[in-house]
């Protein structure tokens, strides 16, 4: 699989997770939560599901996809996950 495609299958992920509140492209803070734990079992193991959860309104970009990703990579960047561990 190709990067291009590992991008275009988190924002249908995004997608699927996003509305359910009525605000189709963006995530309220339960959607969120749910997409963590469904989707990233290994970041909730961690614990690093609550700094990913932590205050992304403060930096303009809401829960929309590109604030989204933008965390999730410095998340993974700054793991187990760089070093080519799971």
């Amino acid at each position: 699989m190709h990067l291009e495609e590992l991008c275009g299958a988190m924002i249908q992920t995004f997608k699927k997770y996003s509305g359910a509140d009525g605000k189709d492209g963006e995530l309220n803070q339960e959607e969120l939560s749910k997409l963590l734990k469904e989707e990233f079992p290994s970041l909730s193991a961690s614990g690093k599901d609550e700094e990913m959860a932590r205050g992304d309104e403060d930096d303009g970009l809401g829960w929309r996809p590109e604030g989204f990703l933008q965390r999730v990579c410095c998340i993974f960047s700054n793991s187990e996950y760089a070093n080519g561990g799971m």
